[in-house]
């Protein structure tokens, strides 16, 4: 090899090099930042919970779910209002622009008022990313809409053993249960519900008309 073809190799090796490393000490910095962000969702001050669930609902993965969560029981309304939002704007990321695409055709369909045909758009989903939950929870919502409630059940069971937090789909099971008129498994399903959301009315709402719908049914007895 001559000394002009061993200078440029080197030259395309520093340069290779170069960039690793810029791309190394942005990723760097990015996880740094993004540590920071988590942190402060623990804030005793209000306004930099609230900030802190902002920022991730722009940029946090699913692995911020955990460290978000917890914000949906905050003593102050709109940090717990951002945390939800921020963490449905979490869960709908797939990490993959095809998926995504496919995730709004879906979407589009459900919302209007074509379900069965979403139905399919959301197995599609399944079938080429299988451990993205959100394409089982919008599934299972089609399926509740054409009142398949136990396929819509089992991928509600499918959504929480990807993602545990997932409240949506622990009200949906409730919403499911409601159809099949099984008020015991939609009471276990809305206190699971409520866990998660400990401040949703809705959620208690549907708590207490069960329950005093089944002390009504054991006094008949």
């Amino acid at each position: 090899m001559t000394r002009r073809a061993l200078s440029h190799g080197a030259g395309r090796f520093l340069c290779a090099a170069l960039a690793a490393a810029m791309i190394w000490t942005a990723v760097s910095a990015a996880s740094a930042a993004q540590r920071e962000t988590r942190s402060r969702l623990k804030s005793k001050i209000a306004a930099e919970r609230y900030e802190a669930a902002l920022a991730l609902g722009r940029a946090g993965v699913m692995k911020d779910t955990p460290s978000l969560a917890p914000l949906l029981a905050d003593s102050v309304v709109r940090v717990r209002e951002a945390a939800y939002q921020s963490l449905w704007k979490i869960w709908l990321r797939s990490g993959d622009p095809e998926i995504d695409a496919i995730m709004g055709r879906g979407v589009e369909l459900m919302n209007g008022g074509h379900p069965a045909e979403a139905v399919d758009v959301f197995s599609e989903i399944i079938r080429r990313k299988p451990v993205y939950a959100e394409g089982w929870n919008k599934r299972a919502t089609a399926l509740w809409m054409v009142r398949r409630y136990r396929e819509s059940i089992a991928d509600c069971i499918r959504v929480v053993e990807l993602n545990p937090y997932h409240f949506g789909a622990f009200s949906g099971m409730g919403l499911n249960y409601l159809g099949l008129k099984d008020f015991e498994g939609a009471l276990d399903a809305f206190k699971k519900t409520i866990r998660l959301l400990p401040h949703s009315k809705s959620t208690a709402r549907y708590i207490e008309i069960i329950e005093n719908a089944l002390a009504d049914k054991r006094k008949k007895i």
